[in-house]
């Protein structure tokens, strides 16, 4: 399946060379003044329960001493309530599915996502270990579609554009981090 290529994991599996990266950002409502996570406005911010965004959101709380009130919600969809009602001034989520929540809702153009990545998340699909040809063919491909180009129609395509089965576009543009990793795809990330 696909997730986060980090060091833990690559101690039990192997990982093909990453096909996306995310990273937790701030969904915020599209009026608000918060651009940044040490933003003077932003007091209450909410994440998912049990996610690596509200680990590493405690964790820069403490560091840079933030002060922030940091709320738990059960799932996703109550965070998104949770900000739309004014409960939270922000939900700290991976931007691919802060972009997607948004775009979901019934009044999309309610939220904006903002700030820089608070996390950053390698996607790539886990292998086994021990299964050298199948990812070797796994990477060929992805090492083609990069270098070749087409992964940016790819992209397009399904994070820019009109999406079924609703017709809606998430309107994710690629971020710097994805579109200088296409520049060298390789399986070795840093994290």
């Amino acid at each position: 399946g696909s997730t986060t290529n980090n060091a833990s994991r690559r101690e039990k599996v192997d990982f093909t060379i990453p096909h996306f990266i995310t990273g937790a950002r701030l969904l915020v409502r599209s009026q608000s003044p918060v651009d940044r996570i040490d933003h003077p406005d932003l007091k209450n911010v909410v994440s998912t329960r049990n996610t690596t965004p509200l680990t590493e959101l405690r964790r820069v709380n403490q560091v840079r001493l933030l002060r922030l009130n940091i709320l738990e919600a059960e799932d996703h969809a109550k965070a998104v309530d949770m900000v739309e009602k004014g409960e939270a001034d922000a939900f700290v989520m991976d931007d691919v599915l802060l972009y997607g929540l948004a775009a979901g809702r019934p009044n999309p153009g309610a939220f904006k996502v903002v700030g820089r990545f608070i996390t950053t998340e390698p996607l790539a699909i886990m292998l086994p270990k021990g299964q050298p040809a199948f990812k070797r063919v796994v990477d060929e491909e992805m090492r083609r579609l990069i270098l070749g180009g087409e992964i940016l129609n790819i992209y397009r395509q399904w994070f820019e554009q009109p999406i079924p089965p609703k017709g809606v576009a998430l309107n994710l543009p690629v971020s710097y981090l994805l579109r200088d990793f296409w520049k060298y795809p390789t399986d070795k990330v840093p994290f």
